[in-house]
């Protein structure tokens, strides 16, 4: 019997280097917010929930935006040593991640939507999304509806962007997307206004009312859930919005069918997507700690969605310019500009051209 149990220790050693594999996987997601957002953080949590359905032990923990809770959470997490994984934002939490990091070298941490120093950090991966490749497709597609006979656009050439805050992702999403619009119709502008906040949906409607008022028919709010009052703006003017990280239309059907008609499209971060992958790569041996990865449209870590509302709303022709613009990225016949790494003067007159 003993030789039995050692030839099956030993035979688990050979296929996964470690007697750890003998039990589930498990990874805890640290969400730097709250969930509900149809957004950013829904995508996250979808993505964990996949690597629960397939087998794997998951815990879900909102922490809300008071940073004074992140470190002591972080660190609790890290000494209880339970969770293979701990998963949470990057973009928000990076420094907080990366100094528990050095206090627990053992412990495993995935960040998404973040690069961190290559080599620097052993014990922490990290995937950056390529929104700007997404952004010029969906800016490509508000020209082409600004400038269309569609119901709901009027005769000026004015597109709108909302962000959350001022955020080097979020000028990421905008320099994509006025790139894409220019490239439609050179001389577009875009009106360009930020709410102060991830959460504040009133705000995030006075902000888009105003953008329509100023002659904007179409806006892109990358807000997280301020972005859901720029839809209600949107469906109570007729005018149109373009999602952000999750498929935002489809999220609304068969509950609100006004705002999901509104939503054209939305510029997908594939996070559930990336989480799972990493999630395999990890169970795999595979997955590059101390690194990160750039995920863009041919990675299907970024694009846009399509979908029912989609094709029923946007005109066939439109549909099928917006396919070119996706094709020329994929096929790296375009180059786009990034926010990330890029000098703001470039950003700044990258954003100042458009100015109406």
């Amino acid at each position: 019997m003993k030789k039995l149990v050692l030839l099956t220790i030993l035979a688990v050693s050979l296929a996964f280097g470690s007697v750890a594999w003998a039990k589930d996987p498990s990874a805890v997601l640290v969400v730097t917010g709250q969930l509900g957002d149809k957004s950013f953080n829904d995508s996250a949590n979808r993505g964990v929930q996949g690597l629960k359905a397939a087998g794997w032990n998951i815990k879900v923990i909102e922490i809300g935006r008071d940073q004074t809770k992140w470190e002591p959470t972080f660190m609790d997490l890290s000494e209880s040593g339970d969770w293979d994984l701990i998963i949470t934002n990057g973009s928000n939490a990076i420094e907080t991640v990366q100094e528990v990091s050095k206090e627990f070298p053992e412990q495993k941490f995935v960040l998404y939507d973040s690069e961190i120093e290559k080599g620097k950090y052993p014990n922490v991966y990290a995937i950056s999304y390529k929104q700007n490749e997404g952004s010029y497709v969906a800016g490509a597609l508000a020209a082409l509806v600004t400038t269309s006979k569609m119901e709901g656009a009027n005769e000026e050439k004015v597109i709108g962007f909302i962000g959350g805050m001022q955020h080097p992702v979020i000028t990421d999403f905008l320099v994509g997307y006025i790139e894409g619009a220019k490239a439609v119709e050179p001389e577009i502008k875009v009106i360009v206004s930020y709410i102060g906040s991830w959460d504040d949906t009133a705000k995030g409607k006075e902000v888009a009312m105003a953008q329509f008022q100023q002659g904007a028919d179409i806006v892109f709010p990358a807000a997280e859930q301020a972005g859901l009052g720029c839809v209600e703006a949107a469906k109570e003017l007729g005018k149109y919005i373009i999602g952000v990280d999750s498929d935002q239309s489809m999220l609304f059907k068969g509950t609100d069918e006004a705002s999901a008609n509104t939503i054209l499209t939305s510029v997908l971060k594939n996070v559930d997507k990336s989480l799972v992958r990493a999630g395999q790569l990890y169970t795999e041996g595979k997955l590059p700690f101390g690194d990160f990865e750039s995920l863009g449209i041919k990675e299907d870590g970024a694009g846009i969605a399509y979908n029912e509302y989609y094709e029923k709303n946007v005109p066939a022709e439109i549909r099928e310019k917006v396919e070119l613009a996706r094709e020329d990225v994929v096929a790296g016949k375009v180059a786009i500009t990034s926010a990330l790494g890029t000098a703001t003067e470039v950003t700044d007159a990258i954003i100042n051209s458009v100015k109406p």
